[in-house]
C-alpha cells in the first residue's frame, strides 16, 4: 500500500513539475514553421546557405524551414526583426560579420547585436575576395592599386552594403595603400558579382563563395584573398597578407543567431539539430564547393566567438572614415 501511494505521489509530481515548464520549451518544436531571417537580398552567400542549411533542418526537426529575405539598411533591417521577434525558437537570423558591425557602425540603433541576439550555431566561414572584371586589363592586385592611384578617387568596387565586412575591408586597403575607391553598395552580394561580370563596375570586394563561379569561368578574376592562409578552392591566388598587408587577415564568417531571451532549453536543441546537419557530408561537401569551409560551433561556443569578433571590429573600423545614416 505505502509503495502505491509513494508512486501514486511521484507521479502527481512529475505532472506537476511538467506543468510549469513553458509550453514553448515543452513543445519545441511543434507544428509551427521555423523562419530563418536573411538580412541581405537573394543570390549571395548568406542566402545560400540559409536555404542549403534550412532545408536539412527541416529533415532533422520534422518541420517546415521557410527562407525570408529582408534586405536593407546594412543588414539592419532583417536583424532587427529577429530581434524584436518571440524568444520561442521559431525565428531566427542567419547572421554574419556584417551584423557584428551594427553596434559600432549605428550606435543610435534602439537595440544592440550583442545584447539582443545570442549564437545558435557557427555555420562556416570564406575569404573575403578582391576580384575584377575580365573585362578590365587588371590582372593582378597591385594592378588595381596602381590604378587608383593614377586617377584618386575613379576607381570604383562593389560591395554588399555600406558598413557590410567587404566594405570595411575595401576601405582598409584603401587607407594602407594610401589611396581612395569609389564605394558602390549593393543588397547583396549576388547582386554586386552580377554587375562586376557584367563590367558596370571594374572591381569588387565580396565573400569567395559567389565569386569562384565566375573567376572558373574566367568572367571576373579573383586577384586576392583576405584570409590568413590561400584558399583551398583557389591556392595560386595570394592572400593579401602575401601582397603586404599583413593587418588584414580575416574570414567572413556565417551562423544562426536567436532573440537573446530564447530559453536555453530551446537553444540547446537547436543548436544540437543543427550541429547535426553541419556533420552530414552531403552539406560539408557543398559549402567547400562554394568556397565556403565549414566551421561548425555550438552555441556556448559561438557565443564567445560573437563577442571577441565584435570588440576586433570595435578597435578596427573607428580608425576608418566609414559613415551610415
Amino acid at each position: 500500500m505505502i509503495k502505491k501511494v509513494t508512486l501514486a505521489l511521484s507521479t502527481f509530481i512529475s505532472a506537476l513539475l511538467t506543468f510549469h515548464i513553458p509550453a514553448a520549451q515543452a513543445a519545441w518544436p511543434n507544428d509551427q514553421p521555423l523562419k530563418i531571417i536573411v538580412p541581405q537580398a537573394a543570390g549571395g552567400t548568406n542566402d545560400t546557405l540559409a536555404r542549403m542549411v534550412g532545408a536539412e533542418l527541416s529533415k532533422v526537426i520534422g518541420q517546415t524551414v521557410v527562407i525570408e529575405n529582408r534586405p536593407g539598411a546594412s543588414g539592419a533591417i532583417g536583424i532587427q526583426a529577429v530581434v524584436q521577434s518571440a524568444p520561442d525558437g521559431y525565428t531566427l537570423a542567419l547572421a554574419s560579420d556584417s551584423a557584428a558591425l551594427l553596434d559600432v557602425l549605428r550606435p543610435n540603433l534602439s537595440w544592440k547585436f550583442r545584447d539582443g541576439l545570442q549564437g545558435v550555431v557557427m555555420i562556416g566561414e570564406q575569404p573575403i575576395s578582391i576580384a575584377a572584371s575580365a573585362k578590365t586589363p587588371y590582372t593582378t592586385f597591385q594592378n588595381v592599386i596602381d590604378a587608383a592611384k593614377a586617377k584618386p578617387e575613379s576607381l570604383a568596387y562593389g560591395s554588399s552594403g555600406i558598413g557590410s565586412s567587404q566594405n570595411i575591408v575595401g576601405e582598409w586597403v584603401a587607407s594602407l595603400a594610401g589611396v581612395k575607391f569609389v564605394h558602390v553598395p549593393y543588397k547583396g552580394g549576388g547582386q554586386a558579382a552580377n554587375d562586376v561580370v557584367g563590367g558596370q563596375i571594374p572591381f569588387a570586394v565580396l565573400g569567395l563563395a559567389p565569386m569562384l563561379k565566375y573567376h572558373q569561368a574566367g568572367s571576373v578574376r579573383i586577384l586576392a584573398v583576405t584570409t590568413a592562409q590561400r584558399s583551398k578552392a583557389l591556392p595560386d591566388v595570394p592572400t593579401l597578407s602575401e601582397l603586404g598587408y599583413p593587418q588584414i587577415a580575416l574570414a567572413q564568417w556565417a551562423g544562426l543567431v536567436a532573440p537573446a531571451a530564447t530559453p536555453e532549453p530551446i537553444i540547446q536543441k537547436l543548436s544540437a539539430a543543427l550541429m547535426k546537419v553541419l556533420a552530414e557530408p552531403a552539406i560539408r561537401e557543398k559549402m567547400e564547393a562554394a568556397g565556403v569551409t565549414p566551421t561548425p560551433l555550438s552555441y556556448k561556443q559561438f557565443d564567445a566567438f560573437l563577442k571577441k569578433n565584435v570588440d576586433t571590429w570595435n578597435q578596427v573600423v573607428p580608425t576608418l572614415n566609414i559613415k551610415i545614416n
